[in-house]
């Protein structure tokens, strides 16, 4: 059986945890790697035993090529996913789908004319524990839905490294928006937003966004997300409760149930997003890409369409605008 030729754009963190994983798939061949800073694309490649590719232009006219992983910087996403559409290439992109609506939308158009598949990876929909809750949610357990809440606080580190290239809504809200809307099978109608700005004010963006919002089923939550925790905090701190009317289901996910006491400070490994046992990486980053795989070579469903990664873009811009308004904002019920 012929192996999905795939390549990744983009060799940081995430883009080489790509890698990794395609390497260690069976029915995988990386067959390139691509960075805007060569030295660094030659280096990679040699550790994953692949190919460097020396331009875009290159890398997307490898007519073998089935798919790529596009792991830049969001702002690249629309010219990258528009190039991919170009050449006939499937995508699996990191989230955000683009920063800008109107990319967002042209995205979700091109896709869907050029007929490649394309998943965004919303990681929660690969998380046990959240698909544990959408599963609770829809078997009734919980009756209905009454009142959320929801939270991503995640390091300092992170706001200062990508000095305000995005806002901590797109970089970081998008991932709880979707989950909502897709634990709780409703839609998001109305948002209301405020900020504080102070650690991150010389990069124009807020430090953490407190957001009130309105379910269509008449439930009510409050989200919050910030990237200015203190650098001897969690590197990331993240929740979801849902309260119904016949039960609750609530999610924490800093204790992993193991924790580990080195240096003078307590810490909680992670065990669930990029967990390596026996030489190979398990968790939910690899369970995000099988999908992807299995999406190209057997045709299997997609767990998210391209569709519900624009909404979640969608629903971060509105948040934003009742930021610049100062009032609550109707969320569209379809791609504007």
């Amino acid at each position: 059986m012929r192996k999905m030729k795939v390549a990744v754009i983009g060799l940081g963190v995430m883009g080489q945890t790509h890698a990794r994983i395609y390497t260690e798939h069976a029915g995988v061949e990386l067959a390139a790697v691509y960075d805007i800073y060569q030295p660094h694309a030659r280096q990679m490649a040699e550790k994953y035993r692949t190919k460097a590719a020396g331009s875009l232009e290159e890398l997307f006219g490898m007519e073998e090529l089935d798919a790529v992983s596009i792991c830049t910087s969001d702002d690249q996403h629309y010219e990258l996913a528009m190039l991919a559409c170009k050449h006939g290439k499937h995508v699996l992109m990191e989230k955000p789908l683009a920063t800008d609506l109107k990319e967002a939308k042209a995205i979700v158009e091109q896709a869907k004319a050029s007929g490649i598949k394309m998943m965004v990876g919303h990681t929660l929909r690969w998380d046990p524990r959240y698909y544990h809750a959408r599963q609770t949610v829809a078997s009734g357990q919980l009756g209905s839905p009454l009142h959320l809440y929801a939270r991503r606080n995640n390091s300092y580190q992170n706001g200062l490294r990508l000095k305000g290239r995005t806002s901590v809504l797109m970089f970081l809200g998008v991932h709880d928006i979707d989950a909502i809307e897709w634990v709780t099978g409703d839609r998001i109608v109305e948002v209301y937003t405020v900020e504080v700005r102070n650690r991150l004010n010389e990069f124009n963006v807020g430090d953490a966004a407190v957001t009130t919002f309105k379910l269509a089923s008449g439930a009510v939550g409050s989200y919050e997300t910030s990237w200015v925790m203190p650098d001897q905090y969690y590197e990331l701190d993240a929740k979801l409760d849902i309260v119904g009317t016949e039960g609750a289901v609530n999610i924490n996910i800093v204790n992993q149930n193991i924790q580990r006491h080195t240096e003078g400070r307590f810490t909680y490994p992670d065990t669930m997003y990029g967990m390596e046992m026996y030489g190979r990486l398990t968790g939910i980053m690899k369970e995000e890409l099988t999908s992807f795989i299995l999406a190209v070579t057997e045709d299997a469903p997609l767990p998210i369409m391209v569709e519900e990664a624009y909404r979640a873009v969608q629903i971060a811009t509105c948040m934003e605008q009742s930021l610049q308004t100062g009032l609550p904002v109707i969320v569209p019920s379809s791609i504007d």
